[in-house]
C-alpha cells in the first residue's frame, strides 16, 4: 500500500520510490515543479558591463543573460525566432549586439529585431520577433529565472528569506569556482541528503569535529528551509561571511551554503539529467580572490564531504530501485526532508507549484 506524505511528521511515510525510479515521474515534475518555479541562473558579476552575457539551461532551455546598454539585465530564450537556431553557442562573452549565426539576423541588446536579411518584399512587423524572454528577478545580487508567465514574484515565494541576508556584502562576491559533477541517482535524493544531518556523525565525521552539533538549528517556511550550526570553538562575530555554517534551501533544487572559513558563499543545484543521473553544480564566491592557499584548503574541506554525499547518494538510489523498498519514515530530525516532499507532493497534484506550509520548528 502507497502512503501520501502527512503534514504530521512523526506520522508521515515519505514520497514513494516510483517517484525517483521511473521516467514518467521526472517528466511530470518537469513540467510541474521546474518549468513553474524560480530557479538561479548566476550573480550580477558575471555581467558587469553592457553587452556582456552568460548562456544557463533552465529547465532543459538554453537562457541568455546579458546587460543591456541602459545597464539593465534581461533574460532571451537562446533561439532565434526567425528560423528556430540557437543564437549563442558560448557560455559567455561579450556583444554588440546578437546576431544569429544561420541567416544573420540580428537583435538589439534589448531584445528587439535590429536587422532581417533577406526579408526584402516580405510583409512582417518586427515587434513580433522580439527574442522572448521570461521572467528574471535580482535578489540580493543572485540573478534568478521563471518560465511560468503567471509566476508569482520572488517575494512572495520566498517572502523574507533574504532578509537574512542584509549584513552580507553579496553584491561583492567574485566566482572564484564553478564545479560540476554527475552522480547517478535521482535528483530528489541529493536534495533529500542535503535537508538533513542525521547521517553527518557517521559519513562526514571530519565536517562534524568542527562544529557545535549540540546547537544544530533548524526552520521550514513556505518554500524554503534553514539548518544552521555554530562552529565548535565559537567565535566572537558568529554573523560574519564564514564564521559559521548556515545553509539555507530554496525550493525545488537549489541551497545557499555559507561554510567555515574565507569568507564565502556556495551556491549549490541539482539538475536532473535523467529519472537516474543529476548533475551538481556548485559555485563558490569569495570576497576576496587573494589568499590562494586558504582557497586551497576551502576547497579541500567542501570537496571531501561531497565525495562522501555522492557515494552514499549512488547506495540510496540502488536501494530505493530494490523490490524490497517502497516508502521510508521520517525521524523527528528531519523537518527539512518531509517539508520538501510535501511541497513536491502538492506540486504533483495540482498545477500550482507553490504552496503555503505555515509552519516552523526549531
Amino acid at each position: 500500500m502507497e502512503h501520501k506524505v502527512n503534514p504530521e511528521l512523526s506520522q508521515s511515510h515519505t514520497l514513494p520510490s516510483r517517484l525517483y525510479t521511473e521516467e514518467a515521474a521526472l517528466k511530470n515534475e518537469q513540467e510541474k515543479i521546474f518549468e513553474k518555479t524560480w530557479l538561479f541562473a548566476g550573480h550580477i558579476s558575471q555581467v558587469k558591463n553592457a553587452g556582456d552575457y552568460f548562456t544557463k539551461d533552465i529547465a532543459g532551455h538554453s537562457i541568455l543573460i546579458i546587460k543591456g546598454n541602459d545597464e539593465e539585465i534581461r533574460s532571451f530564450y537562446n533561439v532565434c525566432p526567425h528560423r528556430a537556431s540557437k543564437l549563442v553557442e558560448n557560455e559567455c562573452g561579450h556583444k554588440k549586439n546578437i546576431q544569429c549565426p544561420y541567416h544573420a539576423w540580428s537583435f538589439t541588446l534589448d531584445g528587439h529585431l535590429n536587422r532581417a536579411p533577406n526579408m526584402k518584399g516580405v510583409s512582417y512587423n518586427s515587434e513580433d520577433f522580439c527574442l522572448k524572454n521570461p521572467k528574471l528577478e535580482i535578489v540580493a545580487s543572485f540573478i534568478f529565472v521563471n518560465l511560468d508567465e503567471n509566476a508569482s514574484p520572488m517575494s512572495e515565494v520566498f517572502g523574507n528569506l533574504f532578509d537574512g541576508f542584509k549584513n552580507y556584502p553579496f553584491e561583492d562576491l567574485k566566482l572564484a569556482r564553478s564545479k560540476e559533477d554527475i552522480v547517478k541517482c535521482n535528483w530528489k535524493v541529493t536534495v533529500d541528503n542535503y535537508l538533513e544531518c542525521d547521517h553527518c556523525p557517521t559519513i562526514h565525521k571530519g565536517f562534524v569535529n568542527t562544529l557545535d552539533m549540540g546547537h544544530y538549528e533548524i526552520s521550514t517556511f513556505d518554500n524554503f528551509s534553514y539548518q544552521g550550526v555554530p562552529l565548535r570553538a565559537g567565535t566572537s562575530e558568529p554573523d560574519q561571511l564564514g564564521q559559521s555554517a548556515k545553509y539555507y534551501f530554496l525550493y525545488p533544487n537549489m541551497w545557499i551554503s555559507i561554510n567555515p572559513g574565507l569568507p564565502n558563499v556556495s551556491i549549490n543545484q541539482s539538475i536532473p539529467i535523467d529519472h537516474k543521473t543529476t548533475q551538481l553544480i556548485y559555485s563558490t564566491y569569495f570576497l576576496d580572490l587573494n589568499d590562494q592557499d586558504a582557497q586551497k584548503k576551502f576547497y579541500a574541506f567542501l570537496d571531501q564531504v561531497r565525495e562522501e554525499d555522492f557515494v552514499i547518494c549512488e547506495t540510496v538510489q540502488k536501494g530505493i530501485e530494490s523490490k524490497g523498498y517502497t516508502q521510508g519514515r521520517f525521524s523527528l530530525t528531519e523537518n527539512c526532508v518531509h517539508h520538501f516532499h510535501l511541497l513536491v507532493q502538492s506540486a504533483l497534484e495540482s498545477e500550482k507549484a507553490y504552496v503555503s506550509l505555515k509552519t516552523k520548528v526549531k
